[in-house]
């Protein structure tokens, strides 16, 4: 069943969950970002360094008042600091920043909502 669901696409990759604080890892920041500009440039420009930097978890183009939502995962709100003023804030195009920061987790799960077929 395993490999027909890998083959008909459904199951893209296996992976291991890791314990965050076991890391030091203890903030998550979400980030909405406003882009100063939409041209095709200064966007690729910002996808493609968003995503190699190792505290972003994830990052979505929104449709609203926000262009970008950003999480990123630190070890403290100084590392975020530093994230916040020598990466994020730095990207060309980003006209602003709004952080919020993470007090405590009610859910998480990788989960999809799936019902048995």
């Amino acid at each position: 069943r395993v490999r027909r669901l890998k083959d008909a696409g459904v199951l893209e990759r296996q992976i291991w969950l890791v314990n965050a604080p076991a890391l030091g890892i203890k903030v998550y920041v979400y980030a909405s970002v406003k882009l100063a500009t939409h041209d095709a440039k200064a966007v690729t420009q910002f996808r493609e360094q968003i995503k190699i930097w190792p505290e972003v978890m994830e990052c979505y183009v929104l449709l609203g008042a926000i262009d970008v939502l950003v999480k990123i995962a630190v070890r403290d709100i100084q590392c975020y600091e530093d994230f916040f003023f020598k990466k994020l804030s730095q990207l060309p195009g980003v006209r602003e920043v709004n952080s919020s920061v993470v007090m405590s987790e009610i859910k998480k799960t990788a989960s999809l909502p799936v019902s048995p077929q």
